[in-house]
């Protein structure tokens, strides 16, 4: 059971999907926002039709969503999320790597940063290059 139907998937075909594992073991599908009826093939329809309908309007607020982020751009109004990179953790991080041999996995532990914001750091700032977590040397730069 769940409260609207949009809220089960992402897409129509994951929908199906879902729908059909759920019929194959003989679970039926409710949905607070959907009429019910005693006719499987009637709940199905209605259901489908409701999933193909969501997805559309998903679409049309992501391409709404992206269209406002261009035009605030254009507008020099939208900056983006601010970074989490500040100097003090680029230093965390320099003195983990470098004078305690950590792990990215470990560093990201330490400092409550995610790992991908490690890599940048380790590649952007430090030098390193990230497929093999060495430092480049100076005639490579």
């Amino acid at each position: 059971m769940v409260t609207k139907i949009d809220r089960c998937s992402r897409d129509t075909l994951s929908f199906l999907r879902l729908q059909e594992k759920l019929f194959e073991k003989s679970i039926v599908f409710l949905s607070l926002d959907l009429p019910y009826s005693t006719d499987l093939a009637v709940n199905r329809l209605i259901a489908t039709n409701l999933a193909a309908i969501a997805t559309f309007e998903n679409e049309r607020r992501r391409e709404r969503q992206r269209q406002g982020i261009l035009a605030a751009k254009k507008a020099d109004k939208y900056k983006g999320r601010k970074t989490v990179i500040t100097k003090s953790l680029i230093a965390e991080v320099k003195n983990l790597k470098e004078n305690w041999s950590l792990s990215v996995t470990k560093i990201a532990r330490v400092t409550g940063k995610s790992r991908s914001t490690i890599y940048k750091i380790l590649k952007n700032e430090l030098n390193y290059v990230s497929n093999r977590l060495v430092q480049r040397s100076e005639k490579n730069k």
